[in-house]
């Protein structure tokens, strides 16, 4: 479908394409976060057969971090000038092929070897085109937009549940195999099929289901002027500009908040509920409380259209915080609702503390340079959460406990909340930063 009107009126339209885009990401996002984070419930079973410590364990996820800090701003300035479809399509069948290695492992550098692909596939697929390709079709229902698409991390946890029986079906080997079938066979044509970088590969324009005939006709004739190529290539002083600007020094404590916590949240809730007396069977309960609150959590989130993006942090993080002091202070002998009540508001202050990120990043840095800034970012947050799975476990080594380790979770949570509320105060740039 051509997207040049010389009459400056619109196309008629029909189903809008940017909906479909938008249900693509979130499969992409459900299942590479979900292969990703299903590490918890392999844990104890490798770990056990192996004799390796839980910080040895952990840093498998920690060394995955590390790749995915290396990459990602290499993916932000590619998908700048290549396309995003292809990127994310390559991405998810290298993080699914990255398990192919699971029934051959021998030892600790093979398992360090398989989440270090799998990160590099998750860099290339995830976060980092995510909010590119999303700012390219949502503007002014951005936080609508991420919140569905990140809700993708709530929906992988319920997806997860499906690994414990896995494990106990066919054993962990086989259980990584079957995680890669499922990706490298439905999710990778799928997102190469469908994605589409830009609007106007469809013959479309951003935000078409929520303008008026008037706002159709302006954002046609001025789509009419930039043809199909998107935004231009960015100059490099403006991204230094903008990367050594106190805007993104607060954005970059923010990711790193939640990048901290993320890690050390979900790699080691299983393996605490475990030791205080629950179930394998409890443990999946758990996850599925986590995702369920993630989701929902994920798709309120877009209130922050409306409400700010900083109140809406604060109030994620207002909600983490008292989710990580009752994981900290649970103990043997209490109640197993409580843990299922940790569990459930963990996952709600992430659900709407993740994508709110998202949409501020997006509100802060669009435009000449955004692709590499994203990068940049998610460096940073992935530093932040190779620390904070690696740090979660070693603190546990060191004490026998998660109390000190869930107490300072609590902690960074309402630090981020500051720095989002500091970023979001200040308003949105003007053209000249």
């Amino acid at each position: 479908m051509s997207s040049h009107h010389p009459d400056g009126n619109p196309p008629r339209q029909g189903f809008w394409y940017g909906w479909i885009v938008l249900a693509v990401v979130f499969v992409v996002m459900s299942t590479v976060i979900g292969i990703r984070n299903s590490l918890g419930f392999f844990f104890k079973t490798v770990s056990g057969e192996f004799g390796w410590t839980r910080a040895e364990t952990a840093g498998a996820y920690s060394i995955g971090m590390v790749v995915q800090a290396v990459c990602s701003p290499l993916f932000g300035a590619l998908g700048e000038r290549w396309s995003l479809r292809w990127m994310i399509a390559g991405g998810v069948f290298v993080a699914g092929a990255a398990f192919l290695m699971g029934p051959f492992l021998g030892g600790l550098w093979q398992f360090y070897l398989m989440y270090a692909l799998l990160n590099l596939g998750f860099a290339a697929s995830t976060f980092v085109p995510q909010v590119q390709i999303l700012s390219h079709w949502f503007v002014r229902r951005r936080g609508l937009a991420m919140g569905f698409s990140n809700a993708g991390q709530g929906f992988a946890a319920v997806l997860n549940l499906a690994v414990p029986g896995l494990i106990a079906l066919a054993g962990w080997r086989y259980g990584y195999l079957a995680l890669a079938l499922f990706t490298v066979l439905l999710v990778f044509p799928l997102s190469a099929v469908l994605l589409r970088d830009h609007p106007a590969q469809m013959g479309t324009w951003a935000d078409a289901p929520f303008l008026s005939e008037g706002e159709k006709k302006t954002a046609a004739r001025r789509q009419n002027q930039t043809g199909r190529s998107g935004a231009p290539i960015p100059a490099d002083e403006t991204y230094r500009k903008r990367l050594f600007s106190l805007r993104f020094v607060l954005i970059g404590a923010t990711y790193s908040a939640i990048g901290f916590i993320i890690t050390g949240t979900t790699v080691h809730i299983v393996p605490h509920a475990t030791d205080q007396g629950l179930s394998p069977a409890a443990s999946g309960l758990i996850f599925l409380l986590f995702g369920l609150a993630m989701i929902g959590c994920n798709l309120l989130s877009g209130v922050s259209d409306t409400l700010g993006r900083g109140k809406t942090y604060a109030l994620g993080a207002i909600v983490g915080t008292a989710a990580c002091l009752l994981l900290a202070f649970f103990t043997l002998g209490m109640a197993p609702a409580w843990f299922y009540l940790a569990a459930a508001l963990a996952g709600a202050g992430l659900g709407l503390t993740r994508p709110t990120a998202s949409a501020l990043l997006a509100d802060q840095f669009a435009g000449p340079g955004f692709g590499k800034l994203n990068g940049s970012v998610l460096t940073i947050f992935a530093l932040c959460g190779a620390l904070g799975a690696y740090l979660t476990g070693s603190i546990f080594d060191a004490t026998g406990s998660y109390r000190i380790a869930f107490s300072l979770l609590a902690a960074i949570h309402l630090i981020g909340a500051l720095t989002a509320l500091a970023l979001s105060r200040m308003g949105r740039p003007t053209a000249s930063g």
